[in-house]
């Protein structure tokens, strides 16, 4: 089957060139959503604060929180603008029942639409024709495991920055300022991308022009029941949780087709629920202070690095990481003090129940329905 131009890289660095597409990290995008919106000052218990017209939009949407959502929205500016937070996740602690997972799933609904708009939607790529290596058995495409940007592929095509840089300047017409700020976001390929690249490079002598030809750009898929995009991982029982629903896991069905032992392919990183989100996407880990200590400990480092991280292979992830506790699991949590380094990592948001009585008639409407109440005999109550 021919190849359309437009699946090429060559399109996709001009369409980012024009503006028709975008590059950007997790937090940029989520920021950018919110402060698109409208943005207006209210007084809230006599303090003036802003409220995100985002968030009150929909048939069933966030009411108050006011505090929680200007702390999360300062969160995410401040990790879209290189700040500590890059390095930490958003955690919600509260008591059962105040709306603290419907505040993340109906952020993660929003981002979706907002991604499902041609400017924003989010791309990957895919290799073509890896029969013909030898070395894959009959595995004929391979998506990248983490959804990564084509332009995280641009940045690596050749060994050194300065090749790469030059191909970008040459190639599309970047202004040097213009790379510069593509590789603010710079981050090597994941180690299964990179090996087959490799592998590509060595097939085709390193020619650059036959090397794109193994290469195909396709959008990101949004769809909630698979996970990618936006995704949520809830705590399960101490048994039967385990990384590998976090990172994924070396796959029997590929070690079948490869002939490499030391392939990173060999991995099975969309097994795990953080592969899925890792195109800058959302993680919404659910209770994440329930989770057993080695797992937390998983999520440490996932947090800090940015990184899936097996058995030393690395495959750098761009994702902004939510997570919700109640309070009787965040205190047993703090109690055992070795365990401080995760909360250091942990933007805390304690969300308190909504207490303002008028805005408590909405909320109790989202309780007991829209419809009428009537008898089982179908006789209206008043």
């Amino acid at each position: 089957m021919a190849k359309s131009k437009n699946n090429t890289l060559n399109y996709h660095l001009a369409a980012i060139k024009e503006g028709k597409r975008s590059f950007e990290n997790a937090f940029q995008s989520v920021t950018r959503m919110i402060l698109e919106s409208e943005i207006e000052k209210v007084v809230v218990n006599g303090k003036t604060t802003y409220d995100f017209s985002i968030f009150r939009t929909g048939k069933k949407h966030i009411i108050g929180m006011y505090d929680e959502i200007n702390s999360f929205v300062s969160f995410v500016k401040d990790a879209s603008e290189g700040g500590s937070s890059r390095e930490m996740a958003f955690v919600l602690v509260g008591e059962p029942g105040n709306g603290k997972t419907f505040l993340v799933e109906f952020l993660s609904a929003k981002y979706r639409n907002f991604l499902s708009e041609d400017r924003n939607r989010r791309y990957t790529f895919k290799f073509l024709n890896m029969d013909k290596h030898g070395k894959y058995g009959r595995i004929t495409t391979i998506e990248s495991q983490t959804y990564e940007d084509p332009l995280v592929l641009a940045m690596n095509l050749f060994e050194t920055g300065d090749e790469n840089k030059a191909f970008l300047a040459k190639q599309v017409g970047f202004s040097d300022n213009e790379i510069e700020k593509i590789y603010d976001d710079y981050r090597p390929m994941g180690a299964c991308s990179g090996y087959i690249w490799n592998d590509i490079k060595n097939f085709t002598d390193g020619n650059i022009d036959e090397m794109l030809k193994f290469i195909e750009i396709i959008p990101v898929p949004l769809s909630e029941s698979l996970g990618t995009v936006t995704g949520k991982y809830p705590a399960k029982d101490k048994i039967t949780s385990s990384a590998v629903d976090l990172l994924g896991e070396e796959s029997i069905q590929r070690l079948l087709h490869i002939t490499d032992t030391n392939n990173p392919y060999r991995f099975d990183l969309r097994r795990g629920a953080l592969a899925r989100v890792a195109g800058g996407g959302i993680h919404f880990s659910d209770v994440i202070y329930k989770n057993k200590k080695d797992l937390v400990q998983v999520y440490l480092g996932v947090i800090q690095n940015r990184v899936i991280e097996i058995d030393g292979y690395k495959w750098p992830i761009d994702t902004l990481i939510v997570a919700t506790s109640n309070n009787s699991e965040f205190h047993r949590f703090l109690s055992e003090k070795e365990e401080a380094p995760i909360i250091d990592r942990c933007r805390i948001c304690y969300v308190s129940h909504n207490t303002n009585y008028k805005m408590q008639r909405d909320l109790t409407a989202y309780a007991i329905g829209s419809e009428t109440r009537t008898t089982l005999t179908r006789e209206y109550l008043h």
